[in-house]
């Protein structure tokens, strides 16, 4: 029921907005760490066509989550490859019509200048390094990076000595905000956010194995329209991911 209020509010806010407007419009829900490069990208992209792409920002699980109540999504950008095989089970989006487009890194960031980077993550002691300090983190059960972040820290055997100093946050962003208004002292983000904030130091990277790859499916809902469709074949183009390299992404490999 919850969720249900959620996406009529949505509705409420979204397509009013939607009818008025004279440009044909498409709506992309996108996982929060791709805020900046994304914005870039339809910034370029709304003053050289006809189409107004709007972007609708949250945890991935959130978004599909609002997409599988009905939410009009045209396009999901996905920080977890998980929530775009939830809803392609339900039917809602097809295989065929998604690709993974970018990966990332997750990283250990602090504020502390002074304190000095970690070469091997797997050879500290995080309790010690914490002391009484919190960490902040994306919500560790359906936050695509708090779900990375736990994965890395259990392959380590850090999570348990440390997870009453976890503060847990609705998005990765969140997490972020966490650090940069002083209330944490540490997070644990990925490479790309940390990469926005020039105080922001980066102590440490988690090793790809320690957690689930850190994948960035594009997915094409609404195949019935041809706005969408044109937008979706320039987000995933080649021109298109190198703006995102440029804000700390790492490009993949299309299957």
């Amino acid at each position: 029921m919850i969720n249900l209020i959620k996406v009529l509010l949505f509705a409420t806010l979204i397509i009013p907005n939607l009818a008025i407007c004279e440009k044909a419009q498409v709506l992309v829900f996108a996982a929060a760490s791709t805020k900046n490069a994304l914005d870039a990208v339809i910034k370029d992209y709304n003053a050289h066509t006809k189409t107004e792409i709007l972007p609708v920002y949250g945890s991935s699980a959130t978004l599909a989550k609002q997409i599988e109540f009905g939410a009009p999504a045209d396009i999901f950008l996905s920080a977890n490859l998980p929530w775009v095989d939830h809803l392609i089970e339900q039917d809602i989006i097809q295989a065929r019509n998604t690709k993974n487009i970018l990966k990332n890194k997750l990283v250990l960031i602090t504020t502390d200048q002074t304190i000095q980077e970690i070469e091997d993550l797997a050879s500290t002691d995080f309790s010690k390094l914490l002391q009484n300090e919190k960490i902040a983190m994306g919500m560790v059960s359906s936050v695509p990076a708090g779900i990375y972040s736990k994965q890395a820290l259990k392959y380590l055997n850090q999570w348990n000595a440390i997870s009453s100093q976890v503060i847990q946050a609705d998005n990765v962003r969140t997490a972020l905000q966490y650090l940069l208004s002083r209330n944490v002292v540490f997070a644990i983000v990925y490479a790309s956010d940390a990469k926005l904030f020039p105080e922001l130091k980066v102590i440490g990277i988690f090793d790809d194995f320690t957690h689930d790859p850190i994948v960035y499916p594009a997915s094409l809902i609404n195949i019935g329209s041809e706005e969408a469709d044109l937008f979706f074949k320039y987000l995933v183009q080649s021109e298109t991911l190198k703006v995102f390299e440029e804000y700390g992404f790492l490009i993949s490999a299309h299957d």
